[in-house]
C-alpha cells in the first residue's frame, strides 16, 4: 500500500510540474497573448483615364533632304489615375499639340516606318505632354504615366 500512495504522490508531482512548465514556457515565450495576424488591406484600383490628342495632320518629307510632299495623321492619347490631370491637360492643350507638331516635323515617311521610331515617338510626345504641365504648374510628380498611339497614318 506504501508503494501505491508513493507512485499515487510521484505522478500527483509530476503532473504539477508538468501542468507549471507549461504554465511557465507560456507565460515566458508569449504563446497565450498574441495578437491575431491582421490581413493586408487592399485598396481597389484607381480608374484610368485618358487624355486625347487626335486629329494631327502635318506635312513632311518622304525623305530626308526631299521636300514635304507625304502627310502624316496622327493622334496619341495618355495614360492618368488623375482627374486633375485631364483638367490641366485641357487648359494646356494648343501647346501640347504644337510641341508634338514640332516633333513630327522632324520625321520623314520612311522613318515612320520603323517600329524603333513610333516608340521613340510616343516616349517623347509622353515626356512632351508631361513637362508643359509641370512648367505651367502642376504638382509633381508627373500625372501621365503612359502614352498609346491611337492614329498614325502616312500618306505619300
Amino acid at each position: 500500500m506504501k508503494l501505491f500512495v508513493k507512485l499515487g504522490a510521484a505522478v500527483v508531482a509530476v503532473s504539477l510540474l508538468g501542468a507549471g512548465a507549461t504554465f511557465a514556457a507560456m507565460h515566458f515565450l508569449h504563446l497565450g497573448s498574441q495578437k491575431p495576424i491582421q490581413k493586408a488591406v487592399v485598396l481597389p484600383p484607381k480608374p484610368i483615364l485618358f487624355a486625347d490628342l487626335s486629329g494631327l495632320v502635318v506635312s513632311i518629307s518622304p525623305q530626308a533632304g526631299q521636300p514635304a510632299t507625304s502627310y502624316v495623321q496622327f493622334g496619341i492619347q495618355f495614360a492618368t489615375t488623375d482627374p486633375n490631370a485631364l483638367t490641366s491637360f485641357a487648359a494646356v492643350q494648343p501647346i501640347i499639340k504644337s510641341a508634338v507638331i514640332n516633333l513630327l516635323l522632324n520625321e520623314t515617311s520612311a522613318q515612320l516606318q520603323d517600329p524603333t521610331t513610333r516608340t521613340t515617338l510616343t516616349t517623347s510626345s509622353l515626356a512632351i505632354a508631361n513637362s508643359i504641365l509641370l512648367k505651367n504648374g502642376y504638382a509633381p510628380p508627373a500625372p501621365f504615366t503612359a502614352g498609346y498611339i491611337t492614329d498614325l497614318v502616312v500618306q505619300d
